[in-house]
This record gives structure tokens, C-alpha cells and sequence, in this order.
């Protein structure tokens, strides 16, 4: 009952029905019609036929009884010379055929007739008119024929009509004087006018209906001269009502309802064999299009049975592919998830055990350092995770793998040739699948998945390996990548130390850790002494081996889990763990200056370094990074004053030195990003162009407001952050020259201060020409600013050097101030001379500052060297430096330092070419 429901509500099923249905009656309808047109034909025929019998019976039936009637009036007349009329009449009224006798003396002849007298009411009377005497007189004598004896036979039931020779209704055997008659006698005169002595039939439509008739003529000359030209007419309906009543409907409807049910049911029986399934099959493929496969069960028949068995295949195949996605999902997911790889190896070889319907897999994952050794992480079906193994790849397989990106197969294993496939052989596995996996143009790892035996040919299981195996390689890329990247920002390139950034890092952690656990740590802050003979003596080369082997030294005497990190040049630092009393930190300090004082060889020559030490102790000292370096450098610088090459503890009495307001604030400050920087114009004083701008330090602390150079680069040289602040001074300077670069504004140069601190960095020269390159800016617009006191110190002596090999120009600030000697100016490639600002202030009041500014002008140009004279604030000043030739001015007179923002709108007043007076100069600033 289900299915013939399921075929009623298909619309397949319906139509397939409605078909079988139809074909069914068709042919039955068919028949029908065919049986029908014959029954018509032979229903015609038959009444065509029955129509001529009763025509003709009846017209060779009247010829008699007319001839009879004929006959008899011939001898009443005879007769009728012996009788008296009385005797006639009654002699006609015996004689049983004639009812009645008309004697007409005006009409006598001698010719013999029939006629009929019509009446609207009655029937029409029949007569033999013939010519007689009686007592000698001549009569015309009308024997009127009875109509019982003449139409005997003639019922009302038999369509019979007879007209005489002018188309009069003689008799009509349905007593109806209707249209219907009229039409017969109209039908019957026309069709007389043109006949001769044949019958004839004729049609016509009358009352709604259509009519067929048989004329028989009657043509009757008796041998007493009696003509007679009448016409019988057989006529029946032929609509064919009478053929439709008489074919067996009855049984033919229910021979159609028959045929009907037979075949609606077995259109039903046939079609619910393929609609259910059909439905079936929709449904099926709505799951699988939802990811949800689910079998169907193959009908035994036909071809339904093919297209369920292929959708079963084809879904199968689907689910495996839809699956095989998920887990490569969920692989893709814990590969690019994972910080290490191995670790999650363990979670994905089941996964993969999966895709590729496996036995066994492994993955060796080769040694970066020596490539024919590796690890092997294996897994089976039964256990989840075998232990790690060690292996040592063959040099032709490996050679074969490195060149290959193909999956081998391994049909027959060898124990040497396939050694990384031995762990997947202990449990079963006799047949491999073998995926290289490269990365950098190189073989990191070899996946295998193993089987008991050939598995049976299936492009996705392949396919499953090989996108494993790229999605390996790009983990191991990734990871390999990552570490990289990770090791470059965290670690030292020349030591391998952990440098600045991860050190802080380690510190803060170490910190946390202590307070949480109230243990106590410390911090060793190490710096060489006298490396800068070894770099001056045999070259950076050697000083960067030595680095090296300090490095190695270092290391080799903390523990595992302490951190030996390389701050920058010769400074580093150790931080201790689990530190139980100074006392610890004091051995470990000790056995790091025993170590650094055993010579070094480098290029055939025995080098000695010592190194002063800082030590403070966490959470003792300090429970901040800023506070804790800030200490241990302190300490260091106190080891170096005590004599070097020593180990000294912070102790609380340095807190009592005096300290400015702003220098517990540094380290925050540089973090911050609190410093910026303002621009001070130099101008032509011949023609009052602006030449180029000085950087100059400001500090916006949040609370005490803008702070200058004054108030905090004593502290910050004090701490070492000199370095950091001066690299961050650079670069901000460079930065800011590019984008006026860019916009086509910048000015011929930018100076920047440098400190002695600065110069002695090993590093600086090297920071400034990647910090140039960086911004594509051309060494000469960068101007280096330095003091007096740097040409005391040969390591900073030489960094001036470097600088003007660069192509970087050099200024001495404060000229006349420190230990002027024209000595450094013909020694260094000094290029500009700045006048103090003391010696300007007092030309109008001493005119002994006024002859020196005088001199220093005289003497720098006779040098070849530019001459800028600072704090111009007065117009006197201004004219005075003028006469005198000096080349630059910069001062409050022509402009005040002031914010990027406010100098680019200064250069771009410039670049439009309205260059302002001294006047504008002033207001402007």
C-alpha cells in the first residue's frame, strides 16, 4: 500500500499511469469507433433494404387493388345500362371496395382516370373516375375507393407514404399533417419531376432530424385504359439514434473500466518498482550533499539495481573524500597550531592512519646538522605512539630521496637499504608507500605508510599520502622558518647568545618566578676590558672571534637553565637561578673572570682579556628590570673603578650618590617612546638660505613636562642608555630627512649630536650605515655632531674615521670650550666648526670674546672648515658675524627649535622660493 501511495504522489508515477491508461483505451476506443462505423454502415444497409422490401411490397400490393378497383368500376359500368341508379349504388356498396359513388352528368366522358380528393382534415379519397349510362343518359361516374381496403396492411408503426403522379400526399401511415409530411411530399414531387420507372432514394433534414427515404414508383395502365403514375414512399430517421441504442454500451464501459483498472494497476505495480527506489535515491543524495552517506539497498531488477550500486560507489568514494578532508583539516589545523612539531606528530600519524587505510606509518625527520641521521615517529592501528628511534638513512637512498618528489613504492624491503622503514616491519608491514618531504631545497623528513600486503589499486589513498606529505613540508618549512626568524630576533648573529630583546624577556620571567616561588636569583652584568686593543691591534675580524670564544666561556661556566646573554659590543650578562646566598653568585662571578683571564689564540698570537662584573641579587636589589641593570651597572662600573678585572655586589650606599630628577626614568622613558625630536634651522649669514637643521633631544615626561638635553644625558651616559637613546636619535633624524626627501624639501643637511659614549660602541659606525641605507638617505646629508672630550679616547677617535670613510659629515660642537687643540682639526676630517655659544653672548660686553670668536672664525676658514656660530640672539650679534665672514648662524634671533610639523611647513615655504628675511625668520621662530 506504501508504494502504490509513493506512486500516486510521484509525479513520474502518475504520468507513467495516466500512459498505461491510455494505451489501454486507445485501442479499446479504437475498436470501438470501427465497430461502431460498421454497425452504422450495416444498420444503413439493412434499413436501405427493409425500406425497398416494404416500398415495394406495398406498391406491387396498391398496382393490384388498383387494377382490381379498376376492373370492378369497369363492369359496374357495363352494368349499369340495366340498372337504375339506386341498383348501382347499391351494387357499389356490396362490392366492399368501393365506399362510395359520385355521378356527374356534365362530366361524362369516354376516358377512364384515378384521382383523389384532399381534404386539410381527413385522409384523402381515392377514385375511378369512368365514363357510363344509365337509362341512356351519360354519366360521369366516381367509384371513391375505400381507403380500409386500398391502405390494408399499412400501419401507423410503418413509415409508408404514397403520392400520386402530382406530388399529392395520397396516404401517410403516421396520421400527422407536420412540416415533416409536407417536406416528404415536397421531397418526393422533386424527386418525381425528374425520375423515370426506377426507385430512388432521397434525404433531407426535417425537425431537427435527418431523414432517409426509398421511392418506388407504381406505373399502372390496366386493359380498360386505366393510367396510373403514383409514387411509394419507405422513409425512416437516420441519425443513427436507432444504431447508438442498439450497440452493447453497457458492455463496452465496462470493458473500458476494465482495461482501465488492469492497466493503472499495473502501471502501479510496475512503476513502484522504480519510483521507491527513485525516491530513495533523492534522498540519498540530499544526505550526501548535507555529508551524510548513507547506503541504499539495490532493488533485484533491471537496471535500478546499476544506477543504486553506482550511487553507492560514487557516495562512498564521496563520505571517503569528505572525511579525508576533515582529518586533513584537523591535521592542517595541528600542524600550523602546533609551536613544535614533534609533539603534535603524535595526534596527526593517527589521523593519517586513516586517509590512507594504512597498517603502519612513520615519519623520520632528518637532522638539520648531519642529514643522514634522523628520528623516527612510527605509529600502527594498534598502538598509538611507538618510542622514538634513531636512524642512520643508506647514502643512495638518501641520495635517491633528496632528488626525488615522487612517492616510491617498496615491494621488497632491504634491511640496510631501507633502514628508516624497520620500525614499520616489526609490526607486519611488508608493503610501502614512501613520500620525500623537502623544504628549502632540502630532504627534512620521509613519510612511509605500510601495508601487509599490496593494497588494492585507489588513487585517493595515494593522493591522501601525497597531501599529507606537502602539508609536512610546509610545516617543516614553517617551523623551520619561524625558528629562524625567532632565533634572528632573539638571538645574537656573531655568539648565538640570546641578545637584548630575549634577555629582558628571560629577566622579567625570572622576576615573576621569583616572587612567586620566594626564591632569590641574580644578575651578573659582564664588560670586557681593554677589547678595543684587540680590535685596534689586529683587526674587527679578530675582535669578533674573541667575542666568540668569550661567548663559548661564558657558557661553559652557569648551569643548565641559567642565561648567558650578549647586550651589545663587549657587554653581557648571566642570569642566575635558584640562587641560595650571595655567596653563589660570588663563586660563579669568580670562576667567569678565571675563565676570560686564559689567553686567547688568534692569528698565531696569545690575547688576554679580563672583564669587570656587576652583581646584584633579585628580589633583594630590585624587583624590576629597570631597577635591577640600573644596579648591576652601577656595580660594574664600580668593579671597574676598584682596578678592573673584578667582581663587585651592588650595595645600597651607591643609592646615596647625587642623581638628577629624570634618571630613575630613562629605561621607561625609552620604552615609552617619551623622547622626540625638534629642529633648529642654521642659516647662510651671506644670503640667509637655510643650509640645514640640528636635531635636539626633548623628554616629555608625563608629569614634569618637556625636559632638555641638560637635565638627563648626564644620567643617561651615567647608565650606558646613551647608546640606546643615541640609536634611536638616529634613526627618528634619518626617518624624518626621508620624508622630506620624499616630498622634495629636504634641506642640504641634518645634524645630529653624538656622545664619546657612542663612539666608543664598536658598533656605531656599522648602525649608522645600515640606519642610512635603511632610509636610502645619501651619507652626506647626515651631519655628526661631537665634542672636544671624544678626541681623548682612541677608540672614539677611530669611529670618526669610520664615519668620514662612510662619507658622513663631522662637526665639533663647543669649540673652544674642552681641550681645544688645532691639532684634532688637522688629525680628524673635521668639516664644520661650531663657535660656543659663551663666546657670542659676551662679543658686546668683552671684547676679548669677541677677538677669539674673531680668531676661531680666521683660523677654521685658513683650515678649509666651515664655521657655525650658535646662540646668535641679538642683531648685534648677527651684524658682528657677519663682518667677521662667518659662514652659518643659528639662534633665537633667526629661529627657534621647533616640532617636524612646524619645520616642514618652513621648507615648503622655502621650496615655493619665498625665502624669508631675518624679519621672518624671527616671527617664524
Amino acid at each position: 500500500m506504501a508504494g502504490v501511495w509513493a506512486v500516486i504522489r510521484s509525479r513520474l508515477g502518475r504520468r507513467f499511469a495516466t500512459a498505461c491508461v491510455l494505451a489501454a483505451l486507445v485501442p479499446l476506443i479504437a475498436v470501438a469507433a470501427i465497430f461502431l462505423r460498421e454497425a452504422l454502415i450495416r444498420q444503413q444497409a439493412d434499413r436501405e433494404a427493409m425500406q425497398q422490401g416494404r416500398a415495394e411490397s406495398l406498391a406491387r400490393s396498391i398496382e393490384a387493388r388498383l387494377s382490381a378497383s379498376d376492373d370492378l368500376a369497369y363492369l359496374l359500368c357495363r352494368q349499369a345500362d340495366s340498372l337504375n341508379e339506386a341498383q348501382l349504388r347499391e351494387a357499389v356498396a356490396q362490392t366492399g371496395i368501393f365506399d362510395r359513388l359520385v355521378l356527374d352528368e356534365s362530366g361524362a366522358k369516354d376516358d377512364a382516370s384515378v384521382g383523389s380528393l384532399l381534404d386539410a382534415h381527413r385522409p384523402s379519397k381515392v377514385f375511378v373516375a369512368r365514363p357510363l349510362k344509365i337509362a341512356g343518359r351519360a354519366y360521369k361516374a366516381y367509384f371513391f375507393v375505400s381507403n380500409e381496403w386500398l391502405w390494408r396492411g399499412v400501419t401507423a408503426q410503418t413509415p409508408i407514404a404514397v403520392l400520386d403522379s402530382g406530388g399529392k400526399l395520397l396516404h401517410n401511415s403516421i396520421a400527422t399533417y407536420s412540416e415533416m409530411v409536407n417536406t416528404i411530399a415536397a421531397q418526393a414531387s422533386a424527386s418525381d419531376a425528374a425520375s423515370n420507372a426506377v426507385s430512388r432514394r432521397v434525404a433531407w433534414n426535417a425537425d431537427g432530424h435527418a431523414w432517409a427515404a426509398v421511392v418506388v414508383p407504381i406505373s399502372l395502365l390496366s386493359e380498360h385504359g386505366l393510367g396510373v403514375r403514383w409514387q411509394v414512399v419507405a422513409y425512416d430517421r437516420a441519425d443513427g439514434i436507432a444504431v447508438i441504442d442498439s450497440l452493447p454500451f453497457r458492455a463496452l464501459a465496462a470493458l473500458a473500466i476494465l482495461a482501465a483498472a488492469l492497466a493503472a494497476a499495473l502501471a502501479l505495480a510496475v512503476a513502484s518498482r522504480y519510483v521507491l527506489p527513485l525516491w530513495e535515491l533523492q534522498a540519498g543524495l540530499l544526505r550526501l550533499g548535507q555529508q551524510r552517506y548513507v547506503p541504499l539497498k539495490a532493488p533485484d531488477h533491471d537496471e535500478v539495481s546499476t544506477v543504486v550500486d553506482a550511487f553507492n560507489d560514487a557516495g562512498s568514494r564521496v563520505d571517503a573524500r569528505i572525511k579525508a578532508l576533515e582529518i586533513l583539516g584537523d591535521i592542517d589545523h595541528l600542524l600550523l597550531g602546533a609551536t613544535d612539531l614533534e609533539p603534535a606528530l603524535d595526534a596527526i600519524l593517527s589521523r593519517v592512519l586513516t586517509v590512507t587505510r594504512c597498517q603502519a606509518v612513520g615519519i623520520a625527520l632528518l637532522d638539520r646538522d648531519s642529514p643522514h641521521l634522523g628520528r623516527i615517529i612510527a605509529a600502527t592501528e594498534d598502538v598509538a605512539a611507538l618510542p622514538v628511534s634513531r636512524v642512520e638513512f643508506d647514502v643512495d637512498m638518501y641520495q635517491r630521496l633528496l632528488r626525488s618528489n615522487e612517492a616510491l613504492t617498496v615491494a621488497r624491503c632491504e634491511e640496510i637499504r631501507h633502514s628508516f622503514l624497520a620500525p614499520l616491519r616489526q609490526y607486519g608491514a611488508n608493503y610501502f608507500w614512501v613520500w620525500p618531504v623537502h623544504a628549502n631545497n632540502r630532504l627534512v623528513a620521509v613519510l612511509a605508510v605500510g601495508f601487509r600486503e599490496a593494497p588494492a589499486p585507489d588513487p585517493s589513498l595515494a593522493e591522501n599520502g601525497s597531501q599529507f606529505a606537502a602539508r609536512l613540508a610546509f610545516a617543516v618549512s614553517k617551523t623551520q622558518r619561524d625558528e629562524h626568524l625567532y632565533r634572528q630576533a632573539h638571538y645574537d648573529a656573531l655568539t648565538t647568545l640570546p641578545n637584548r630583546l630575549l634577555f629582558h624577556d628571560r629577566l622579567v620571567q625570572e622576576l615573576a618566578n621569583a616572587a612567586a616561588s620566594q626564591s632569590r636569583g641574580a644578575l651578573l652584568y659582564i664588560d670586557l676590558d681593554h677589547f678595543k686593543k684587540v680590535n685596534d691591534s689586529v683587526g674587527h675580524a679578530a675582535g669578533d672571534q674573541l667575542l666568540t670564544i668569550v661567548a663559548q666561556r661564558l657558557r661553559a661556566t652557569v648551569k643548565e637553565g641559567d642565561t648567558v646573554a650578549r647586550l651589545a659590543g663587549d657587554e653581557f650578562t648571566v642570569i642566575l637561578r635558584q640562587v641560595a646566598d650571595p655567596e653563589g653568585a660570588a663563586v660563579v662571578a669568580e670562576r667567569i673572570i678565571d675563565a676570560l683571564k686564559m689567553p686567547v689564540n688568534i692569528s698565531g698570537r696569545d690575547h688576554f682579556v679580563a672583564a669587570s662584573i656587576g652583581v646584584t641579587l633579585f628580589p633583594d636589589d630590585g624587583n624590576s628590570l629597570e631597577e635591577l641593570m640600573q644596579n648591576a651597572d652601577r656595580a660594574m662600573y664600580r668593579a671597574k673603578e676598584a682596578g678592573r678585572s673584578r667582581a663587585v655586589f651592588f650595595d645600597r650606599e651607591l643609592m646615596n650618590t647625587k642623581q638628577t630628577a629624570t634618571q630613575s626614568g630613562l629605561y621607561r622613558a625609552l620604552r615609552r617612546r617619551e623622547f622626540a625630536l625638534f629642529y633648529q634651522p642654521q642659516f647662510s649669514i651671506a644670503d640667509g638660505r637655510l643650509v640645514g637643521l640640528e636635531a635636539l633631544l626633548r623628554w616629555h615626561t608625563p608629569r614634569e613636562g618637556t625636559r632638555h638635553p641638560n637635565d638627563f644625558i648626564p644620567a643617561a651616559e651615567a647608565t650606558g642608555l646613551i647608546v640606546d637613546i643615541g640609536t634611536w636619535v638616529l634613526e627618528a633624524a634619518c626617518a624624518q630627512m626621508a620624508n622630506w626627501l620624499e616630498q622634495g624639501i629636504a634641506p642640504s643637511r641634518v645634524s645630529v649630536n653624538v656622545s664619546a659614549q657612542q663612539l666608543k660602541f664598536a658598533e656605531f659606525p656599522r648602525i649608522v650605515k645600515r640606519t642610512l641605507d635603511r632610509f636610502g638617505i645619501r651619507p652626506e646629508l647626515l651631519e655628526i655632531e661631537v665634542t672636544e672630550s671624544v678626541f681623548v679616547d682612541e677608540a672614539a677617535g677611530e669611529a670618526l674615521t669610520q664615519l668620514a670613510a662612510i662619507g658622513v659629515r663631522l662637526a665639533l660642537d663647543d669649540f673652544g670650550t674642552g681641550y681645544s687643540s688645532l691639532n684634532y682639526l688637522r688629525q680628524y676630517p673635521i668639516q664644520l666648526v661650531k663657535i660656543d655659544r659663551s663666546f657670542i653672548e659676551e662679543i658686546s660686553v668683552h671684547p676679548a670674546s669677541g677677538a677669539l670668536a674673531a680668531t676661531i672664525v680666521t683660523m677654521a676658514h685658513a683650515l678649509g672648515k666651515e664655521v657655525v656660530a650658535e646662540g646668535v640672539e641679538t642683531e648685534a650679534q648677527m651684524n658682528f658675524l657677519r663682518d667677521r665672514r662667518c659662514d652659518l648662524a643659528q639662534g633665537f634671533f633667526l629661529a627657534h627649535p621647533m616640532p617636524a610639523e612646524n619645520v616642514t611647513e618652513l621648507l615648503k615655504l622655502r621650496s615655493n622660493r619665498l625665502q624669508p628675511d631675518e624679519e621672518t625668520l624671527r616671527q617664524t621662530g
